[in-house]
């Protein structure tokens, strides 16, 4: 059964393995570089205009994570080893209850974040043990379309919720 997202208002989410395919390029001289899909980042876009805020919390200290959340203009908070905590903070700060939050993640060290959220997303790939904490499993793997998945869905059920005030 499919949680009701009409409430969300705000998506945090991990980076690797969520807006990236969980693959990283090294190079001879030790940069690094991924993948990041278009769809997800406009799904992010439009998530935004809608109101709704988007946040990535990471465990990396890395400047790819740096620069992507910098285009997309979302917040970003890394390195973070307690990513609960920080989640928590987060929420604090904005004054959403974790009832409106989705956090999205796909590795052990996600998964009290996924279950503290009022809705735990994992992508179709990720870690067995971020799969079971899950509420809601994406049919789409990590970086290839998993967080456009979540925006749209997020997005059609606003509009479902806003029709239903107006009658």
């Amino acid at each position: 059964m499919k949680p009701n997202f009409s409430k969300i208002k705000i998506i945090v989410m991990d980076f690797d393995g969520v807006l990236t395919d969980n693959n990283v390029i090294i190079d001879e001289t030790g940069k690094e570089s991924v993948i990041c899909n278009r769809s997800d980042g406009l799904g992010v876009e439009m998530l935004m205009k809608a109101g709704i805020d988007s946040v990535v919390i990471s465990k990396e200290n890395s400047s790819v994570v740096a620069a992507r959340c910098r285009k997309l203009g979302i917040e970003c908070h890394q390195p973070v080893d307690n990513k609960l905590q920080k989640f928590n903070e987060i929420l604090k700060a904005k004054k959403v209850s974790p009832g409106r939050a989705v956090f999205m993640g796909n590795d052990i060290n996600d998964v009290d974040c996924i279950k503290a959220a009022g809705i735990g997303v994992a992508p179709s790939d990720a870690h067995e043990s971020a799969l079971k904490a899950a509420d809601f499993v994406t049919r789409q793997q990590g970086g290839r379309g998993a967080v456009r998945e979540i925006c749209d869905l997020i997005l059609e059920a606003g509009r479902h919720d806003d029709k239903k005030r107006a009658i």
